[in-house]
């Protein structure tokens, strides 16, 4: 009887210890993908890697560049940029989408894995990653030389009109944001004649020079030609003008058609490749939106008339992005610059 009794004691003794365990867990490592909030896991505890899939020193590089130190300041590990360029930017984003979903690989993107499946570039699309924000874009302007004929957009659209086919236009390559500003014209009934010439810098030289009309340039590109005389703006490639150039129309003014594909963003944005914890995004949503809220980032922002869209939830940009998707990708494949229909990727026409 003593002996069943003092068993009977140990095993309350062993049972209360294990209930105690599990009232209070050991510390240890988080993995990041057990539950509660963000703020129980251990992210990060290891540098990170931005890959900007454009080469040093172009425009989406100079961005990462600037907002990298920001970042890193408010995530607490250090952030190493890295150039993956080529494809159109296809290359630095399969080399994102092949690591790990941990966060510690942020790809810092433009906007042409819209149109990657149709164009033939790379398997992947917005799809295969998700959204943490929305930066910036830089906004379009139609631009022509100072000797043009034209001096309003109403006059350039009109010359287009009475002479289908023969307005010359300039833009960098395939499925370029040039390329497609110019595809919308068409599908609005613009006949315009477009000419590749393999890089923004030299589109735009072959407008100041007179060899095209027009082009489409990026504000933070062309703002010193037009400042020293060299290229006249006639419309701002948006629903809004902008503030460096009040006196510039936006292009629904001349052209209302355009609206119901307006606004149309050429922006940057980070992602993360998909299955990333939610936990681990929150972490990487707070420490960008406090980076750019830094009066750096700020300025920086308003030294290059950059528009902000950084007030966008992750549902929103992804809405965006079908929306993109959806328009450009169908304007490249009709007009013959695809390899593959959208509908072959469950792309849906955009519905106008």
């Amino acid at each position: 009887m003593k002996r069943i009794i003092a068993l009977m004691m140990v095993l309350t003794i062993v049972l209360v210890g294990l209930v105690g365990c599990g009232q209070t867990p050991k510390e240890g490592p988080n993995t990041g993908k057990d539950e509660g909030n963000a703020g129980n896991i251990d992210f990060p505890n290891k540098k990170i890697n931005l890959i900007v899939p454009w080469s040093a020193g172009g425009i989406t590089d100079r961005v990462a560049r600037v907002f990298a130190p920001l970042f890193e300041k408010h995530l607490g590990q250090s952030v190493t940029v890295i150039n993956k360029e080529g494809a159109s930017g296809a290359i630095g984003t399969d080399f994102a989408y092949g690591e790990p979903s941990d966060g510690y690989t942020v790809l810092f993107s433009a906007e042409t894995p819209g149109v990657f499946q149709t164009m033939g570039t790379s398997k992947l699309s917005f799809k295969n990653f998700d959204p943490l924000k929305m930066l910036i874009q830089d906004t379009k302007v139609i631009v022509v030389s100072k000797d043009s004929k034209y001096n309003t957009f109403q006059e350039l659209i009109d010359d287009i009109r009475a002479n289908p086919g023969k307005v010359k236009m300039s833009y960098s390559g395939p499925g370029a944001s040039g390329h497609i500003q110019g595809l919308l014209f068409q599908e609005l009934g613009l006949d315009v004649s477009m000419t590749p010439y393999g890089g923004g810098n030299p589109a735009m030289i072959a407008t100041i020079s007179g060899e095209v009309d027009f082009t489409f340039g990026n504000y933070g590109t062309v703002k010193d030609y037009i400042e020293v005389g060299d290229l006249r703006p006639l419309a701002i490639y948006d629903l809004d003008g902008i503030e460096p150039l009040p006196d510039v129309p936006p292009m629904v003014k001349a052209l209302p058609e355009s609206e119901k594909y307006l606004p149309l963003y050429f922006p940057n944005c980070l992602l993360v490749k998909e299955g990333t914890p939610d936990e681990v995004k929150e972490i990487l949503i707070e420490a960008a939106t406090k980076a750019l809220e830094e009066p750096e980032w700020k300025e920086f922002v308003k030294s290059q008339s950059y528009t902000a869209l950084d007030s966008m939830t992750p549902e929103e940009i992804d809405e965006y992005w079908d929306k993109f998707t959806s328009i450009t990708s169908w304007l490249l494949y009709d007009a013959g610059a695809a390899q593959h229909s959208p509908e072959e990727f469950g792309i849906k026409r955009f519905d106008k």
